[in-house]
C-alpha cells in the first residue's frame, strides 16, 4: 500500500497519471531524475493524486520500492522476444534513427496494458515526463484528460547544434544529422501541438518551442526548484591552497563527457600555467573510459564516480566549471553553483534560460583560451569573485525558489 501525503488546507484534488521512463528515489544519480521527484512532491503536497507509471526494468523497481509509502507505482511488462542481446541493438539503431519516439518494445507495452489504459481513462491530468514520453499519448488515449508535457530539453535545439556541428564529418555522419535535424524537429511539432500544456523551464525554451510547432501551441515556464540545495557557507576561498574548480554531471550524457574531457585537454593546460597546484575534479556518475584515462595521466584531474552528495565538492569549489559545447535545456548544475555563491564561468550553452538583467554568472565564453582566462580571474583574486557570486545569489534563490516552483505547478495542474 502506500500513502499520500497529507496537506493543511482544503484542496480540490486530481487523479493525475504520470507516465515517465523512469522512476525516481532520493539520490538518483541524474539531474532529470532528482527534478522529477521534487515535482512529484510539490503536487502531492497540493493534494492530487498520483499514480506513476512507467515500463519495467531493474533501476524503476529499485524506484518503486523506495517511494512505495508515497505514490502508487504501476510497472508494465516489457517483451524482448528477440532476446536481450538483439533488442539492445534493435533499441539502439530505433533511438539513432527517431530519437523523440520510444523504441517499438516500449510502445507495445503500453499500447497493449490494460491497466495503462484504465488509469489514463479515469485521470484528469495525464502529464508526460520528458519529451520522447509524450509520444506514448497516440498509444493511451484519454479524451477526457488534459494532457501535459514536462518538457526537460527542447531536442530540436539539441540535434540543430548536432548538425551544425558535423560540418567536417565524413557524409555519413553528416547524413545522420541531417535525418535526425529534420525528425526530431518534426516529431516534435508533433507532440507540443496535440498537448493541452507544455511546461518549460524557461522563457528561452518556449520560444524554441513556439519555433518548433507555432506561436499558438501553449507552453508555460515552471522554474525548477533548485534553491533548497545550498549547503552552509563555505570556508574563506583566499585560505585554499590547492583551488578546485568543479564540473558536475552525469557522464553517460555524451555532452557532459565531451565537456568534460575538452576541459581536461585544452582548459586545465592553461590555467595549470598560471595557478600549478590547481584541480580539476569531475563529480558525477558514469565517467567514460576516457576520463579515467585523463585522471591516472595528469595528476590535476579527479574522476569521483557516482557519489551520495555533492555538497562536499561545491563546499571545497573556488569555482565551477560549465564548459558545455552542446545540449539544450536549463542546466541544473549552473544554477546550483549560483545559488550557493560560487562563481561560474560557462560557456553560453550552459547559462542558457538562466542568466538575464538580474542573473548573471562570473564570466561566459565559448573558446577553451577565454574560458580559462575566467578561471585564471576567479584564481586570482578568489574573494572578490566569490562576493560577486554572492552578490546575486538572493535572486537565484528567490527565482528557483521551492515556493515560486509550487505555486507555478497549482497554476498548471489546480490546486
Amino acid at each position: 500500500m502506500y500513502a499520500q501525503p497529507k496537506v493543511e488546507q482544503e484542496t480540490v484534488s486530481a487523479r493525475i497519471v504520470s507516465v515517465t521512463p523512469m522512476v525516481p528515489f532520493d539520490g538518483v544519480p541524474h539531474a532529470g531524475g532528482q527534478y522529477y521527484l521534487r515535482h512529484l512532491r510539490a503536487l502531492a503536497a497540493l493534494g492530487h493524486r498520483i499514480t506513476i507509471l512507467a515500463p519495467d526494468s531493474p533501476d524503476n523497481r529499485v524506484g518503486r520500492l523506495a517511494l512505495r509509502n508515497e505514490f502508487r507505482v504501476e510497472l508494465l511488462a516489457v517483451s524482448t522476444p528477440l532476446g536481450r542481446r538483439l533488442a539492445d541493438f534493435s533499441d539502439k539503431q530505433q533511438a539513432r534513427l527517431f530519437p523523440v519516439r520510444p523504441v517499438a518494445r516500449i510502445r507495445r507495452a503500453f499500447s497493449a496494458s490494460t491497466v495503462a489504459r484504465r488509469l489514463v481513462e479515469t485521470a484528469d491530468v495525464v502529464e508526460y515526463q520528458w519529451t520522447e514520453t509524450a509520444w506514448l499519448a497516440a498509444h493511451l488515449p484519454a479524451p477526457s484528460a488534459r494532457h501535459v508535457v514536462v518538457v526537460h530539453d527542447v531536442l530540436s535545439q539539441s540535434y540543430e547544434r548536432f548538425f551544425e556541428a558535423s560540418a567536417a564529418a565524413p557524409l555519413p555522419q553528416r547524413l545522420l544529422a541531417r535525418w535526425r535535424r529534420f525528425i526530431v524537429a518534426r516529431d516534435e511539432r508533433r507532440v507540443y501541438s496535440k498537448a493541452d500544456v507544455a511546461v518549460t523551464f524557461s522563457a528561452k525554451d518556449v520560444d524554441v518551442i513556439h519555433r518548433c510547432a507555432g506561436a499558438a501551441a501553449p507552453a508555460r515556464v515552471v522554474r525548477p526548484p533548485l534553491a533548497g540545495v545550498e549547503s552552509a557557507e563555505h570556508a574563506d576561498p583566499g585560505t585554499t591552497t590547492a583551488p578546485v574548480v568543479l564540473f558536475v554531471g552525469a557522464f553517460d550524457r555524451s555532452v557532459n563527457a565531451d565537456a568534460a574531457e575538452w576541459a581536461a585537454t585544452e582548459i586545465l593546460p592553461i590555467v595549470r600555467a598560471r595557478h600549478p597546484r590547481v584541480r580539476f575534479v569531475f563529480a558525477g556518475a558514469n565517467p567514460t573510459p576516457r576520463m579515467h584515462e585523463l585522471a591516472a595521466d595528469l595528476d590535476a584531474v579527479e574522476v569521483t564516480g557516482r557519489v551520495e552528495t555533492l555538497d562536499p565538492y561545491y563546499a571545497d569549489a573556488a569555482a565551477v566549471l560549465v564548459p558545455l559545447r552542446s545540449g539544450a535545456g536549463v542546466k541544473f548544475k549552473t544554477v546550483e553553483a549560483m545559488v550557493r555563491g560560487i562563481p561560474v564561468v560557462s560557456t553560453t550553452v550552459g547559462v542558457e534560460g538562466i542568466v538575464d538583467d538580474r542573473l548573471h554568472v562570473f564570466a561566459v565564453a565559448d573558446e577553451a583560451d577565454a574560458l580559462a582566462r575566467g578561471v585564471i580571474a576567479v584564481l586570482d583574486d578568489p574573494a572578490a569573485a566569490r562576493a560577486a557570486a554572492r552578490g546575486v545569489r538572493a535572486a537565484a534563490r528567490a527565482e528557483f525558489s521551492a515556493a515560486q516552483f509550487e505555486r507555478s505547478l497549482a497554476e498548471v495542474y489546480g490546486s
